[in-house]
C-alpha cells in the first residue's frame, strides 16, 4: 500500500554556516527518523528546497508553496513538495527560515485524485 508522504522534513537555516545575511540549510528534523524499508531517504534535498537562497528577513513575510522533482544518480525521481515559512527571532529582529520538505516517488497530485 503507497504512503502518502514517505518522509516529512523540517529544514531550517544552518546558524553555524551563516554569514552576511546568507546561509545554507540543514534538517532539524525528519520522521521517521529510520529510513523505510525499500524506500531510500533522498540525500541532499535541504540544499534544493531555497532556490532563492537562505537570506534573513526584517520584515513578516506570507507563507509559500512550491514543488520541485530532483533526480538522483540511479535516475529516481523524486517529487519534493515545500512548504516555507519564516519564524521570529526576537533578540535579533529577523526572521528565520523554515521549510516543510515532502520528499516522495510519486507526485502529491496522483494521490488527491484518489481521494
Amino acid at each position: 500500500m503507497a504512503r502518502l508522504a514517505d518522509y516529512l522534513i523540517v529544514v531550517g537555516l544552518d546558524q553555524d554556516k551563516t554569514g552576511a545575511g546568507e546561509g545554507c540549510g540543514k534538517i532539524i528534523q525528519r520522521f521517521p527518523k529510520k529510513d523505510w524499508e525499500g524506500t531510500v531517504f533522498p540525500q541532499g534535498v535541504e540544499m534544493f528546497c531555497q532556490p532563492g537562497g537562505w537570506r534573513l528577513s526584517r520584515e513578516r513575510k506570507a507563507p509559500t508553496f512550491f514543488t520541485v522533482v530532483l533526480t538522483d544518480i540511479d535516475s529516481d525521481r523524486h517529487y519534493c513538495s515545500c512548504l516555507t515559512f519564516y519564524e521570529a527571532e526576537v533578540n535579533l529582529q529577523v526572521r528565520w527560515p523554515v521549510v516543510l520538505l515532502n520528499p516522495n516517488p510519486t507526485p502529491l497530485h496522483a494521490y488527491l485524485s484518489v481521494i
